[in-house]
């Protein structure tokens, strides 16, 4: 996935939005500007970015914490084996790096 289908799908997910009683073009950010601009700030720029749903072959059920309503903050981006990157929970992320996370509990 790209970066633009992460954060779409991510806002997707996350599901509507309260609507703001804020003024067009306020300088306080609405919590949808919030989650955009993170994931900017967090998702890198590579075209093929993949996600929880490529590791399905591990058969890790993934966690309704990270993929919730913080899924701009719980969600990790790491770099995979094969020099590529994801953007997965943390029961994938533990799957493809076990050793690294033996002790880490989410």
């Amino acid at each position: 996935m790209t970066k633009a289908e992460i954060i779409s799908k991510t806002l997707r997910e996350m599901g509507p939005f309260p609507l703001e009683n804020e003024p067009p073009f306020s300088e306080e950010p609405d919590d949808e500007e919030i989650v955009i601009a993170e994931l900017e700030e967090r998702l890198p720029d590579d075209l093929d970015i993949k996600t929880c749903e490529d590791f399905r072959h591990l058969n890790v059920e993934c966690c309704d914490i990270c993929h919730g309503h913080y899924a701009h903050y719980e969600m990790s981006v790491i770099d995979l084996p094969d020099g590529g990157k994801a953007w997965v929970c943390g029961p994938v992320k533990r799957a493809i790096y076990p050793q690294k996370y033996r002790n880490v509990q989410h």
